[in-house]
């Protein structure tokens, strides 16, 4: 698996001049950051500097929004894309559903479909889902009901879980994950943050599919195929490549068919 890091302006003391160290996290071992950009109608005030300092330290890049539910996620999805828009990063831009309810009232979670429709139709990208097995339990089931909606299975799923165990509950409609966070307890002084705590995170995966993987959000002029020495024995870099992206691609086929199956039995 592949370690990263995400981050807000709660990583940054805004009295102090130092501000967050993406080289020192990249030295630490992240290879990547997940980046607060926006919630609800305003940019996180740390957003433009993180985002260019990510950028300049060589660290993939993903954008995050804090969605609330007392404004459209249409308006809210504005605000984030139009802050994406020049520069989206090398990541999936991400929904983060996390939030209370307000008053113990349930809206419909319809405003996140809302929110990830109009990110993929602006960015020209699939957006991702951030939420947690107990949230996802309460808020992502059909309204006054107690099954889940498969079309939440059409985006890949990053997921907050803090456990013992060495892979996280995965919620339905998904069969598996993308990206999991699994501690907000990281070394943030050594990965160059001046909170104490930091939310550290994995890709589901080795290497080669995380190449595969990012080929899908970076343009083909930013990509360099991955190059090593070989060894008696070894697999060109170029095969290696190739079957991290069979594997990548026979793992959608399963998400659709998976995704197109659930209407079929009627879920």
């Amino acid at each position: 698996m592949i370690p990263g890091i995400d981050i807000s302006v709660w990583q940054d003391d805004n009295s102090t001049p130092q501000m967050m160290n993406f080289n020192k996290a990249k030295a630490a071992g992240a290879r990547f950051v997940f980046i607060k950009t926006s919630e609800r109608m305003a940019a996180d005030p740390d957003f433009m500097m993180n985002w260019q300092n990510a950028k300049a330290a060589g660290l993939p890049r993903g954008g995050y929004h804090f969605l609330r539910w007392d404004i459209s996620g249409l308006y809210q999805a504005r605000v984030f894309c139009a802050l994406l828009k020049e520069d989206p990063g090398e990541l999936p831009p991400v929904a983060d559903f996390e939030a209370p309810v307000k008053d113990g009232k349930y809206p419909s979670n319809a405003l996140l479909w809302q929110f990830l429709e109009e990110v993929e139709s602006t960015l020209g990208r699939k957006p991702m889902i951030y939420t947690s097995p107990g949230f996802w339990s309460s808020y992502g089931k059909i309204k006054n009901s107690t099954q889940y909606d498969a079309k939440w299975s059409y985006f890949p799923l990053w997921i907050a879980h803090y456990t013992k165990a060495e892979k996280p509950t995965v919620p339905p409609p998904w069969s598996d994950w993308t990206f999991w966070q699994y501690t907000a307890s990281g070394d943030g002084l050594a990965y160059g943050a001046e909170s104490k705590g930091l939310d550290m995170n994995w890709f589901n995966g080795g290497d080669l599919l995380f190449k595969a993987f990012l080929m899908d959000y970076l343009p083909d002029s930013e990509y360099t195929e991955p190059c090593s020495e070989q060894g008696e024995g070894s697999t060109p870099p170029a095969f290696d490549y190739i079957q991290a992206q069979i594997n990548l691609l026979g793992a959608r086929v399963r998400q659709i068919e998976q995704f197109l199956g659930s209407f079929k039995t009627g879920t």
